[in-house]
C-alpha cells in the first residue's frame, strides 16, 4: 500500500485530506508542522507528500524542497497567506516538481487525481 504524508498545521484540514487519501486506497500519515514532516520523511519515507504552503511560522515550500530532493511525489496546497502571492507559490511548486498545486477549498476528485499524478512520477 502506498503511503502519503499529509502536512498541514490545520488539524481539520489534515484529517479531511487523510480521509480522502484513505478512501482512495492509500495509507495516510499526518503531521502538523515542518519539523515533524522532516523527521517523518527521514525515519519512514512516504511515497508522496501533500504539503500546505503555510505551516504557522515555517515554510511548507522548504519542506517540499526536501521532499523533492528525496525523490518523493509532491502535492502542494494553499489557501493563501501572508508574504507571497499564489502565483509565486505556484511557480516555486512547479520548480520543485510538484505534481499539482491545489487551492483550498478543493474537491476530493482534485486531490485523488493529484495524488495519482504524484505517485506516478
Amino acid at each position: 500500500m502506498r503511503t502519503v504524508l499529509i502536512v498541514d498545521d490545520d488539524v481539520d484540514v489534515a484529517r479531511s485530506v487523510a480521509m480522502v487519501a484513505e478512501d482512495a486506497g492509500y495509507k495516510a500519515r499526518m503531521v502538523h508542522d515542518a519539523k515533524a514532516a522532516l523527521a517523518a520523511m527521514r525515519m519512514d519515507p512516504p511515497d508522496a507528500c501533500v504539503l500546505d504552503v503555510w505551516l504557522g511560522e515555517a515554510d511548507g515550500l522548504a519542506v517540499a524542497e526536501t521532499a523533492s530532493r528525496a525523490g518523493l511525489g509532491i502535492v502542494v496546497m494553499s489557501g493563501g497567506g501572508p508574504g507571497r502571492s499564489l502565483e509565486s507559490v505556484t511557480a516555486k511548486a512547479d520548480a520543485l516538481g510538484a505534481a499539482a498545486m491545489l487551492f483550498k477549498p478543493f474537491d476530493d476528485e482534485e486531490l485523488t487525481d493529484a495524488l495519482a499524478r504524484a505517485l506516478a512520477r
